[in-house]
Formats: structure tokens, sequence, C-alpha cells
């Protein structure tokens, strides 16, 4: 549909200010309403306007507390304004800029992640989840329909916001969409919170990751008849995680969901056991088999921090150190390429009993939450940056950029790493970055 039945092109309204909406193109329907591309000034944002029958004051109400409260995080297209107009409504939101694409395309293989992007992506979706949870408010409806992906990071941007109430409470009425909801909202047991949010957050990471759905086996390839019955049996009465370490009835049908058993090998355990977690436990014990976001960030960060490109091909390589101690060796997984790889020097940080292993590439930064446990906020100032010499670029080093001393160990002897300075990388070296131990292991 190239034209919306709402509105026509160059239709004015007033908004907020004294200013004036001009609607300049029509971006899409859904079931709730329709989307316009307007401007305000001299910008242009986004405009859903509600069908007829989703006109509804408690609609309007919460839209204008969402306004209120202000987005979690730049990645939510957040309601900025409710517009009224011959005793109607719509809200302005911010206009998805156009290198994002529609995330099924990557479900459809119209664009793909590599390890870095795909890292990238659910981090971010876990965080900006974990904001809106930190604010008593729970989305309701997350799925593909809802998100936005830039292709060439991995960023992502989250839409439809007008869902979001506060945990335990549904203003427009929204269940969800099959394959997202926890099984007790599609049986009906549930209303969507906070709880089923973390069951869907898992679902489409699940998708991003393996491409294929978590509960989606043998028993969805042999369905003859997909409806409603089919559906509420694979995804609330009858659910079945199809690489449960119990019940091997729905594992991948052959030739047919052969993405989820490629995949499904290449991830450390780290990020398997999360979901077998949620998609065993979870299915039934909503509060204690689901993985909070925070459990989510420190996987996917540990993930990040583990990869390094196949120095023959390029390709993304995950360092798992469990994997390597017990190998001893590591190959790249191209088909093309699968040579036995160099391993890259390696950050070994000590904090209490937590060990991680950051690999040292030649843009790597250290963070915060690497050397304080429980640290979440990723923004700001890095710690620490790798730093080429400018004597003998071969040469590397690691740059304090903390505004405290650094005290690193070689051959004996100790010296401060002041704030900007750096120290170079050799086997052995330990620093004390005072709130965590380290060594670079080569």
């Amino acid at each position: 549909m190239d034209s919306g039945e709402l509105f026509k092109i160059g239709f004015q309204m007033p908004v907020a200010a004294g200013q004036k909406c001009v609607v300049e193109k029509f971006l899409g329907a859904g079931g709730q309403g329709e989307v316009y591309q307007v401007k305000v000034g001299a910008e242009s944002y986004a405009l859903k306007w509600y069908f007829k029958q989703n006109q509804k004051k408690d609609l309007k109400e919460s839209l204008e507390k969402l306004v209120g409260i202000g987005p979690p995080c730049d990645n939510f297209l957040w309601p900025m304004y409710v517009v009224e107009c011959k005793g109607q409504f719509g809200y302005i939101m911010g206009l998805r800029p156009s290198k994002y694409e529609k995330s099924q395309k990557l479900l459809d293989r119209k664009f793909s992640l590599s390890y870095t992007k795909a890292a990238n992506a659910c981090l971010q979706l876990a965080d900006s989840f974990r904001k809106l949870h930190v604010k008593g408010l729970s989305y309701q409806d997350i799925s593909w329909g809802n998100l936005f992906i830039n292709p060439a990071n991995g960023d992502i941007l989250i839409c439809d916001n007008d869902n979001v109430a506060p945990h335990g409470q549904s203003v427009a009425g929204i269940g969800g969409t099959y394959g997202f909801m926890a099984p007790e909202v599609v049986r009906g047991d549930k209303r969507p919170d906070t709880y089923t949010d973390l069951f869907s957050l898992a679902a489409l990471m699940f998708q991003m990751l393996f491409l294929e759905h978590p509960l989606n086996g043998r028993r969805w390839a042999n369905i003859a008849c997909w409806d409603d019955i089919a559906k509420k049996k694979l995804y609330g009465t009858d659910p079945i995680f199809i690489f449960d370490p119990n019940n091997k009835t729905n594992r991948p049908e052959p030739g047919v969901q052969d993405n989820a058993n490629i995949f499904w090998r290449m991830y450390p355990s780290y990020i398997r056991d999360g979901f077998t977690k949620v998609f065993t436990l979870g299915l039934t014990d909503r509060e204690n088999g689901r993985l909070m976001e925070e459990e989510w960030i420190d996987a996917f960060r540990r993930l990040k921090e583990s990869l390094f490109p196949c120095p023959y091909c390029g390709r993304d390589i995950i360092y798992d150190h469990d994997e390597y101690i017990k190998t001893g060796g590591l190959t790249c997984w191209g088909s093309k390429c699968a040579r036995q790889l160099p391993i890259p020097p390696r950050l070994g940080i000590k904090t209490g009993k937590r060990e991680r292993y950051v690999v040292l590439n030649t843009d790597t930064k250290i963070y915060t939450y690497q050397l304080k446990p429980h640290e979440y906020d990723e923004g700001g100032k890095p710690a620490g940056e790798m730093a080429q010499s400018p004597n003998d670029p071969k040469k590397w080093g690691l740059r304090n950029l903390t505004a405290g001393n650094w005290h690193y160990t070689s051959g004996g002897t100790t010296k401060d790493v002041t704030p900007g300075s750096a120290f170079v990388l050799s086997r052995g070296v330990s620093i004390d970055f005072n709130s965590a131990q380290g060594e670079i292991i080569i």
C-alpha cells in the first residue's frame, strides 16, 4: 500500500508549542493504526495515528504518561508527545534512519550478522530492556516486528513503544506474538509482564544467533495444519526446547533446520547454557528459570571480548578459553579456510574468584565493568586501550586511561603505569589495576 487511509500528503495539524505537523509520506500500517513521516519545523519525525476502534481514553492517558517518563535509553523510538486532531489522537516519535533494517530480514537471509555484530545487537537488547524494567515498565510484545537492526554494526532500535505499561498492567490489551509469547501467556494463565518479557527477549536473541526458533524442531516440521491449536500446543501447553538435554523428541529436523545444529556447536558453552536454562526450567518456572538481563549482558560482553579476526580470511573467530584448555588448538570455522590458527595475545583478569580473558586485538579497549564486577554501565570512557609504539610499529602496549596509577611487574621489577602512559605487552607481565589483577598471556 503506497498511501494511507487516515491522512493525505500535505495535511497539517497543530502540535506542541504552537508548531504545526505536516504529513510528508505514508510509511506503513499495522493492526492498531498507520504510520506517517511528518515534518515539525525543520525536522522529520514519525507519526503513529490510531484507527477509530483504538481511539481509547486509557490508551491516550498511557501515552501521555510514557511521554512524561521519557525513554529508558536512545535505543527506543519513544513517544515524544501526543498529537490531537478533530477529537482523535496519535503520537510523534523519532524517525527510523534508513540504515536500519527490519529485523525479520535477518531471519529471511536478506542480510547477515557476524559474531561481533550479533553480540553487539544482543548486548544492546539486553541492556535496553534492563533499563526499561528498572523503570517498573514491561514491553509486552517483544518480537521481530518491533525491532530494527543496522546491518553495518548490529546497533538496534526498538519501536512500537505505545504497548509499554507498568509491570502487571496492560493498556493496549496486547498479548504478544506467537513464537515470542511466554507459555503462560499462550495458555491464558498470565498477562504480559516483566517475566514474560524475559522469555520473549531470550526467544528473539536465540533466533538472531541460531537463525531458528528454540521450540520449532521436529514436531514443528511435521505439523500438517499450522493453526491456533497447533501453535498453542507447541508454544503453550507442551513446549519442548530443540536442544533439551533430557528430551530429544524435538531436535532440529535434518535438511529443514540445519542452521540450529551448525550454530549451536559454534557458540561457547556459557551462551548455550543460558538458553538451555530459559527453554527448559524457564518454560515452567518464570521467576527462577529465566535469565535476568544482567546475566545476558555479562554473557554477551564475554563473547565480544573473546572475538578476533582470522588472519587468513578475516572471519570472526571465538576464543573460548575453556574449550581451548581442553583441545589446545583453534581452527577457522570457514569451510574454504579451515586453517589452524595462532592464538592471539590475551589479558587474563581476576576480580576475586572471577576470571575472564580479553583477546587483545589492535582496537581492543578495557572497560570498567571488566575490572569491577557487577558494573553494567558500559558508557563513558574506557579504562584502557591498545597502543602502538611510535618508534616500533611491531610493538604494542596497553595504555592507562584512568585517573589513577596501575602497577605492572616484569622480571621481578614493579613499576607504575601513570595515567596516559602505556606498558609494553610481553609474556608473563602482571598488572595491578587496583580493583583487579591482570596477566598478559602470549
